[in-house]
């Protein structure tokens, strides 16, 4: 196995951890929102949209603002029984409300925009990549989960795949998207769950061998997080030129589709996109400081699929490339915690550290602590906080519960 390199610079203690947690996000000004009901109209011409999105929240009475994220789009309107006034500021909706009592607020806005990320205008596609605030209006905080109501406006000839959610789950808005465009489609059922696979450029035939690890994969997530997966379909994308997850859906480059008809045991991005349907869209980060807790383990997992249906060699493949990207940075002196002090400006570095330091370290975990126990702590930990938000030392207690010793000592030197 590789050799473990023990990363001496950069290592912080404790008590400045839990500082910078408390200097975390806590402005009492973002909601909780309940949910969102919105109406996208896209212009597929002149890549702009027009929206508006209802949206009920939760805040104390106490407070006489509430505010959202907007990206560059422009407000026009905003209504409520408690909407007194409203102006945008560095990329925020700040609303003025009148004096109520601690019962549930619902506002509406009315928006437009040519957004300059978050929703990608290609020929003949359009889809969305994270920020959803860019968008639809929005309370970005990964820890504020709300239910969403989407409809979006085509033309009757495209096809739109969706984020919807119901009243039993709950879901980050960065994890909500939509992709529009005109697709081959194969679908398949796996007890009960409807799997569906889009592509403008691949064939019926091809879809279906692109994805046909999908059911296994399904099913062995569901086994290590001892949680079903939760909504009644998944779909998956195989077009543009991103990799992203969101709720009920993937978005897969189109080129990594050939890939996988070259060599079938290519599955990792599937797999990790699949992943993020727990381990990030469910057990969320709490903040931006421990986004490892999302990528990492998505990383990992599909690592861990790997060896469990193609063998220890690919898996031992998959780790080696992972301490590889990581010994550069160590080499370059780059090297940080995996919960990170700010993540407002992240260098690839530092995306690197998160995605493959973190996967790394969680095969270090599972080889300090055994196969049986280390899965059973993943399960503990994932069962234990399927629809909340999470912080390292919630995977740190859980991993304790299940191997039954103090592991400060490993956190401290690999994660801290």
């Amino acid at each position: 196995s590789p050799i473990r390199l023990i990363p001496t610079q950069f290592l912080v203690t404790l008590l400045l951890i839990q500082v910078l947690n408390a200097l975390s996000q806590n402005d009492k000004t973002y909601p909780n929102v309940q949910q969102y009901q919105a109406e996208i109209v896209p212009d597929l011409i002149n890549r702009s949209i027009e929206g508006s999105v209802t949206i009920d929240f939760l805040i104390s009475p106490e407070v006489s603002q509430v505010r959202f994220d907007c990206g560059n789009l422009s407000i026009s309107q905003v209504n409520g029984t408690y909407v007194e006034r409203f102006r945008q500021e560095e990329q925020q909706l700040i609303i003025n409300l009148s004096n109520r009592s601690s019962d549930p607020v619902s506002v509406k806005v009315e928006y437009s925009g040519s957004p300059k990320r978050g929703l990608i205008f290609k020929e003949g596609l359009v889809y969305t990549v994270f920020s959803t605030d860019y968008w639809m209006v929005c309370n970005m905080n990964p820890s504020d989960k709300a239910r969403l109501k989407l409809e979006i406006q085509v033309p009757d000839s495209l096809d739109v795949i969706m984020s919807n959610t119901s009243r039993n789950y709950e879901a980050p808005a960065y994890t909500y998207g939509f992709v529009i465009g005109s697709f081959n489609k194969y679908s398949e059922v796996f007890d009960s769950l409807t799997l569906n696979y889009y592509s403008s450029q691949y064939s019926d035939e091809q879809l279906q061998k692109v994805f046909r690890e999908t059911p296994r994969i399904l099913e062995f997530l569901e086994e290590k997080s001892g949680t079903p997966y939760y909504q009644n379909n998944y779909s998956q994308v195989l077009d543009g030129d991103h990799y992203q997850e969101m709720s009920g859906f993937a978005m897969i480059k189109d080129t990594y589709g050939d890939l996988v008809l070259k060599d079938s045991t290519e599955t990792n991005l599937i797999t990790h996109e699949l992943a993020h349907q727990w381990w990030g869209n469910q057990v969320t980060c709490q903040t931006w400081n421990h986004f490892w807790l999302n990528e990492a383990f998505a990383t990992y997992l599909s690592a861990a699929y790997n060896e469990v249906r193609f063998g220890k060699e690919k898996y031992q493949s998959d780790i080696d490339s992972y301490f590889k990207v990581y010994q550069k940075i160590l080499e370059k002196g780059a090297d940080k915690p995996l919960l990170f002090p700010d993540w407002s400006n992240p260098s690839r570095d530092d995306r690197n550290i998160v995605y493959f330091k973190g996967a790394y370290v969680l095969h270090l975990l599972r080889e300090e602590i055994g196969d049986s126990i280390f899965w059973k702590g993943i399960k503990h930990y994932s069962k234990e906080n399927f629809g909340k938000s999470v912080t390292t030392k919630d995977f740190q207690e859980a991993m304790e519960i299940a191997s039954n010793k103090s592991l400060q000592e490993f956190f401290d030197l690999w994660i801290y």
